[in-house]
């Protein structure tokens, strides 16, 4: 059975009009918050330092295998998820009833070495201000105009508290990137 939160993602998704693209980047986040919490549960305490070195999880059909990709900065952390993977495979089963046949680990190069999509310094965590995110009149607007069509009070005040997180989150992520690029 599918969590209400999902339905309600996949819901604020399909608002932009395209069902695939939506699908697919909700799919995405699905991936990337299970392996997150399936290595929370196999390492615990350390987990935060194997998902700061992780640069991109996929599960994709690969040769028609459900497989679990995994592209980390480092190849000592590759060696520790290798000795691990069998563990953090039953994990996705377990929590998630995700059944893994076949689990890659690589070792990012290039460009792809930046990416960390789970990492945020507490530097520069310490800079970003939710409530700095205050939504502007147009957004606010948006917001109202989109809910306006849902009968259910429930879920449209859930829809406009997700919307909203939306436009902050957003905001937030400009700020960050700013501050990269600052430093």
């Amino acid at each position: 059975m599918k969590k209400l939160g999902y339905d309600l993602e996949l819901m604020i998704a399909r608002l932009s009009g395209n069902d695939e693209q939506a699908r697919i980047n909700l799919r995405a986040h699905q991936v990337r918050d299970r392996y997150k919490q399936a290595l929370e549960t196999v390492y615990k305490n350390q987990a935060p330092l194997f998902l700061a070195h992780t640069n991109n999880v996929y599960i994709l059909k690969k040769d028609g295998v459900k497989t679990l990709i995994v592209y980390v900065d480092d190849s000592i952390f590759a060696a520790e998820l290798n000795a691990q993977r069998e563990l953090i495979r039953l994990k996705l089963l377990e929590l998630f009833g995700e059944e893994i046949e076949q689990f890659d680990i690589h070792v990012s190069r290039g460009n792809y070495k930046q990416n960390h999509p789970y990492l945020i310094e507490d530097e520069e965590a310490d800079r970003i201000n939710i409530e700095s995110a205050a939504l502007d009149e147009e957004e606010i607007k948006r917001v109202l105009e989109t809910s306006s069509v849902i009968e259910d009070e429930k879920v449209r005040k859930a829809l406009e508290s997700a919307m909203q997180a939306n436009f902050k989150l957003q905001k937030i992520e400009s700020d960050h990137q700013h501050v990269e690029k600052k430093n």
